[in-house]
């Protein structure tokens, strides 16, 4: 199944990454592959991580304060947020009708 990002997930995706850059390069890093991992392991088993939406599913980037969340659709993996845990929750759900 492909992925698709919203574009504020990008957005997002990329503040944390700038922000864990500028204290480590290395943190940067290690964030990043977490995030690879995490879209592998969705991939693999798109149902496993639980329902935070009717629509959406939250996948914990373990190690950091970030969830990745994520709509399945019938051909796609729709990454919706990067959702630092400090952020209320749920205030990504606006962004499904762009999806």
């Amino acid at each position: 199944m492909k992925f698709r990002q919203l574009r504020a997930a990008s957005v997002e995706l990329h503040h944390a990454i700038v922000w864990y850059r500028d204290r480590s390069p290395r943190a940067a890093e290690n964030f990043w592959l977490r995030v690879m991992e995490a879209r592998r392991s969705i991939a693999m088993f798109p149902l496993a991580a639980p329902l935070t939406s009717p629509h959406c599913r939250r996948f914990i980037l373990s190690g950091y304060p970030y969830d990745l969340i994520y709509s399945l659709r019938k051909d796609e993996i729709v990454i919706v947020a990067f959702a630092h845990h400090s952020r209320r929750p749920g205030y990504w759900q606006s962004r499904l009708a762009e999806s």
